[in-house]
């Protein structure tokens, strides 16, 4: 029933799309200067986000309109004069006139970024802006949802990304850009006393109802590490907490509360809203992911990491394929394959005070090829080129 609802709603926007597409040279002279920015269509506290703060603080001649659901719990963070209602039919008419369209996932400042995704590969999207890729974190898998796309500026963040774009994703040299991401203009560490753990998404849990989730070995590795007396007392003795933040996906089908049965109050659920992923990064400890990218944010600020990657082989055959960086010879820090590794490897990081190996400090300063805080404004440069 879920499917037939969403398929409704699909043809719907469908639809509206082919009657916008009739009609929207009646509102081209409205709308044709439009830089309009999007994330997921529900959020705003990503690059899409900082990128959005940046032009109004210092491009105020732009006339930037947001990409926003009504019921987003960020939605006072953008003027209400430049909301635009996710799927409304203004949208649909932005999205056709805007000079610069610009998003944090591909066809994100579409009106349904999945679909609108699948019809632009066949040739079926037409829109007048520039398209602008300014990414959700740092690419370093192979990812094939990404190859060839109609891109014309390919955010990346450090040269080896930028190779792999070029080589793998068959983008060519000059669309492809190395700025750094918007958001990592305001990455400041801002240390507070927990660890937090952040586990990324698996495409295959994706139609799992509650109790097949449940008996995945995804929930049972996590939970099994979270439940485990020894790292209670570990968060006991070294007096520090675990806040542990399900993906975006995972928060939609379980409820927070009972994602395990939890007896301290060293550990907490984080609540997607009730926290921003992007202050997490800054104000965390310490840092526990499996393939998440996010471990590059943290990276950027030198603090240690964790990858408890249980799965790695079904992984990289279910999900991703291997890019220019495994983790387990290269990464930001120890990858470990079961939660006896994982916790003896938290125990010799809270033994050592916190304090970042040597080893994945140079890897991680020899990583990014900016430190500094003019990424929005690289961006911003290279979309100014396009229009010209």
């Amino acid at each position: 029933m879920n499917k037939l609802k969403k398929r409704l709603k699909q043809l719907l926007i469908i639809i509206e799309y082919i009657v916008a597409l009739l009609i929207h040279k009646a509102f081209k002279r409205k709308y044709k200067d439009v830089w309009l920015i999007s994330e997921r269509g529900d959020e705003a506290r990503d690059n899409g986000y900082e990128f959005y703060k940046y032009i109004k603080k210092n491009h105020k001649e732009i006339d930037v309109k947001y990409v926003i659901t009504k019921e987003s719990y960020d939605l006072s963070k953008i003027n209400e004069s430049d909301r635009v209602y996710y799927q409304s039919f203004k949208h649909q008419l932005i999205f056709l006139n805007a000079k610069n369209l610009i998003s944090t996932h591909h066809m994100g400042y579409s009106p349904e970024f999945g679909m609108f995704g699948k019809l632009d590969d066949k040739g079926l999207v037409w829109c007048r802006g520039k398209r602008i890729f300014l990414q959700h974190g740092i690419i370093y898998n192979y990812l094939p949802s990404l190859v060839n796309k109609k891109i014309d500026l390919f955010i990346t963040s450090s040269e080896k990304e930028k190779d792999f774009i070029i080589n793998e994703f068959k983008y060519p040299k000059e669309i492809v850009k190395c700025t750094g991401l918007p958001r990592y203009d305001d990455l400041i560490n801002e240390n507070k006393n927990f660890i937090l753990v952040m586990p990324t998404w698996r495409a295959y849990l994706y139609y799992y109802t509650i109790k097949e989730f449940k008996e995945s070995e995804y929930y049972k590795n996590w939970t099994g590490f979270l439940q485990d007396e020894r790292t209670k007392k570990l968060l006991e003795k070294y007096n520090v907490e675990i806040l542990f933040y399900p993906h975006y996906e995972i928060q939609k089908i379980v409820k927070e509360d009972n994602f395990i049965e939890n007896d301290t109050n060293k550990i907490k659920i984080a609540k997607s809203y009730e926290y921003e992923i992007h202050s997490l990064l800054k104000e965390c400890k310490m840092f526990i992911t499996d393939y998440s990218s996010t471990f590059f944010d943290i990276g950027y600020m030198n603090k240690p990491i964790l990858y408890f990657q249980f799965d790695y082989d079904d992984f990289y055959l279910k999900h991703y394929k291997n890019g220019y960086m495994d983790l387990r010879s290269f990464g930001f820090g120890k990858s470990c394959s079961n939660i006896d590794e994982l916790i003896k490897s938290l125990e010799n990081i809270l033994e050592n005070n916190l304090k970042n190996e040597q080893m994945y400090q140079e890897r991680e300063e020899n990583f990014y090829k900016y430190r500094d805080r003019n990424n929005c404004e690289r961006v911003y440069n290279h979309i100014k080129k396009l229009e010209r």
